[in-house]
């Protein structure tokens, strides 16, 4: 399950992904046949359950603490039960297969309301450490409908009620229960039902929905494999946030209104469906599935939208690591979902840049069919890190060890330099140094030589720590540039980082300094503590990496200015009413000056900032981002004139 939060200004939505159900496997099944009575109206839910399931002794079952117990028979037998908050003993008997029927309801919810529901997935009671199959009939008053994953079956709009029945026979996770009122439409994509559930306000945008769902569907079951549920269902809730279930994806209205909300989280979902929700991930060593993802997802979309976009996306994540601290890195064998914005720099960007370097290294066509067999090998299974390099030395013949340990089971990343580079005539000679700690990177780095009448690609495979190459061209060497394309995953040097915001919001050491009235500086810190996700600890000037300068723009400005800091960039310092932009001092310092002609703008800055981290400056004027931007490097580390 997949979830993420925030009204996004930003092209890409983040998502955090993480266990949030008890696992269990296919040989520990309950399974559902229930009756449900939904009033939103009244926050009620009213459930019959007949759940079916191997047991013995004393057994515990979850079950929201919102429900109180009407009857329990076991076996049909009338039966007590003890709860205790989320969870209800059993006292089941003698090992076996076993029946326990449960009539509970639920009253005053805050999960369900007249704009919309969601009611999480301990709603049924089921044993602990179990997966679920169901058979699930749902009634609620017209002008609502529900929603769930699973096969629908059919449905029935009457007079006063929607029914509709969803049955699942592959073991999952429990179901949630969507509630809202929907407008619903639809389109068959082969055997694929595709639905949305949209308010009223969204329901013009249904049919471009449909018609990019079942386009993403197509793609991905021609990259992946057959796609694995009966339908997805795209469904519109009344807070900005989102969740990836099977089948499904739910989002808030407000997002989905966002023309590229289509383009940029719509594929990451739907590519879900395949990896995180068919194939579950083994948390336990790490979780490949949001990198996978975002490299299959958000990465090709950025390559298809225009050329260059792929190496854009890349350096994009480069920047992003070259801000993160080292000491919160962490290798992919750690990391099981976003938390804070450390662990997506790791867990998104490097991990779908790992997955790049394994397409470059052996090739887009034993890429593609690596990932058809990990999916076709472990589709309704649990599966981790070393079953993905089984998948890809078995259709490369390749042995791959040395690869997976550098780039999964450990952290940080090369620092390469070169050492030298001449050149006589054609004979061209490189002399690469990675300078990081501990053991040399397995690499292969693509060279480009420019002569005269055009540019050679040759290959380095770099496997020390220092290492000489030579190459013969066809013509007079002019310029070398070691990685051009930006396939290979490295600490940028600080040149080719220019300052973003993630410089800033990533420090747990960043220093505020705030100017202007009580209100100015109060907005001030509110801005840092929604920047760095953590409350803004109060540090001696000298012992901050980074520095936060806000306040009114005449009061920044003669700070600046006093203390020979770099002053507001041409380029942006007429512009709006309200701007922060990044910069680095004499004395290496990272820099973010906020500035507004008003409280109100300071709040603007407050609520867009956090979607902007990837940027170096943002402009705002009368509440609306006018432009943002990124500083252009100042040197390329890796490219030489000869």
């Amino acid at each position: 399950m997949r979830i993420w939060g925030g009204l996004f200004t930003l092209v890409t939505v983040l998502m955090i992904s993480g266990p949030v159900w008890a696992t269990g496997t296919a040989d520990h099944t309950a399974d559902h046949t229930a009756k449900v009575h939904i009033d939103p109206a009244k926050s009620t839910l009213t459930v019959h359950d007949v759940i079916a399931f191997d047991g013995g002794g004393e057994m515990q079952f979850s079950l929201s603490p919102d429900f109180t117990i009407d009857s329990a028979k076991l076996d049909g037998r009338a039966i007590d039960v003890q709860r205790d908050v989320e969870t209800m003993t059993v006292k089941v008997g003698r090992q076996g297969r076993h029946q326990l029927e449960l009539s509970y309801r639920s009253i005053g919810t805050s999960m369900l309301g007249l704009e919309g529901g969601f009611v999480g997935a301990n709603w049924l009671a089921q044993p602990l450490d179990t997966l679920a199959t169901w058979s699930i009939e749902g009634r609620i008053p017209m002008g609502q409908s529900f929603v769930m994953p699973g096969r629908l079956i059919d449905e029935t709009p009457t007079d006063d009620h929607y029914v509709a029945h969803f049955e699942n026979r592959t073991p999952s996770a429990p179901p949630v229960l969507i509630t809202g009122p929907f407008e619903i439409s639809e389109k068959m994509h082969g055997q694929v039902r595709i639905r949305t559930y949209f308010h009223k306000e969204l329901a013009p945008l249904a049919q471009t929905y449909l018609e990019d769902t079942a386009r993403y569907i197509g793609y991905y079951t021609g990259k992946v494999g057959p796609y694995p549920y009966p339908g997805f269902s795209i469904v519109s809730g009344p807070a900005p946030v989102g969740w990836g279930l099977p089948g499904m994806t739910y989002m808030g209205r407000k997002v989905l209104a966002l023309p590229f909300i289509r383009y940029t989280s719509l594929p990451h979902e739907v590519l879900h469906n395949w990896w995180g929700n068919a194939v579950e991930v083994d948390y336990a060593g790490g979780n490949w599935a949001e990198g996978l993802t975002t490299y299959q997802a958000d990465h090709a979309m950025a390559a298809a939208a225009k050329t260059g976009g792929g190496g854009e996306k890349r350096l994009e994540w480069l920047r992003n690591y070259a801000a993160l601290p080292k000491e919160r890195d962490l290798a992919l064998t750690g990391f099981r979902s976003k938390t804070h914005d450390a662990s997506q720099v790791v867990g998104y960007g490097k991990t779908a840049f790992v997955f790049h370097m394994l397409k470059t290294q052996l090739g887009a066509k034993v890429f593609d069919k690596a990932l058809q067999r990990f999916n076709r090998d472990n589709t309704s299974k649990v599966a981790g890190w070393p079953k993905i390099q089984a998948a890809f030395e078995a259709e490369s013949g390749q042995k791959l060890g040395s690869f997976f340990s550098a780039w999964i089971d450990r952290p940080g990343a090369p620092e390469l330099n070169i050492i030298e580079a001449k050149t006589n005539d054609t004979r061209v000679t490189l002399v690469l140094e990675q300078k990081q700690t501990g053991a040399p990177y397995p690499l292969s780095l693509a060279i480009d030589i420019k002569t005269e009448p055009g540019t050679e690609r040759h290959t380095a495979h770099m496997r020390t720590k220092w290492q000489s190459f030579t190459f013969t061209t066809k013509a007079k060497a002019t310029a070398l540039h070691v990685d051009p394309d930006t396939d290979v995953f490295r600490r940028l040097s600080s040149g080719e980082a220019p300052p973003i915001l993630r410089d800033v919001s990533l420090d747990p050491k960043t220093h505020l300094q705030a100017f202007g009235s009580l209100a100015m500086r109060s907005q001030a810190r509110e801005l840092a503590t929604s920047l760095l996700q953590a409350r803004l600890r109060l540090l001696a000037l000298d012992d901050a990496k980074t520095l936060i300068i806000a306040g009114p723009r005449e009061m920044v400005r003669a700070h600046l200015a006093r203390a020979d800091l770099p002053p507001a960039p041409e380029k942006i310092a007429q512009r709006g009413d309200a701007r922060a932009w990044t910069a680095r001092t004499k004395a290496g310092q990272t820099i973010l000056v906020v500035e507004a002609q008003s409280l109100a703008g300071m709040a603007g800055l407050t609520r867009v900032l956090p979607h902007y981290k990837r940027r170096s400056y943002v402009i705002m004027e009368n509440g609306k981002t006018v432009d943002k931007g990124t500083w252009a490097p100042q040197s390329t580390a890796l490219k030489i004139k000869f």
